[in-house]
């Protein structure tokens, strides 16, 4: 599933969002290993903060990861809490394959007990 934030509006059209960042979320959301995460994944594209972000609701809340803006910047898992959100983890890998960037986030997620 995919959701477009914009104007602090939350709609379901995506058809319009094509940006790299969105491709290579889409394409993380397909590999990811444990059939429990990819039926849970969403693909938040929030316009008013111009970031893509693959989303899982978790037993401690939302947890979101970041994908990077351009090569050379790193991968942000961040925990949307009631106290505001936290980075939990960053990892460098916007040069890796898909496949690849999907098992780190899938073991991170496993790793920490969140998924």
């Amino acid at each position: 599933m995919e959701i477009v934030i914009s104007a602090g509006k939350v709609t379901s059209g995506t058809a319009e969002i094509n940006t790299p960042q969105a491709q290579k979320a889409r394409g993380i959301a397909n590999f990811l290993p444990r059939p429990e995460l990819l039926r849970d994944a969403v693909i938040e594209h929030n316009q008013d903060e111009n970031t893509t972000s693959i989303r899982f609701d978790t037993a401690a809340g939302p947890i979101r990861v970041v994908l990077p803006v351009a090569d050379g910047f790193e991968f942000h898992i961040i925990h949307d809490s009631e106290t505001g959100p936290r980075i939990l983890g960053t990892f460098r890998g916007a040069s890796l394959p898909v496949r690849a960037v999907a098992y780190r986030i899938s073991e991170f997620l496993r790793t920490r007990g969140l998924k």
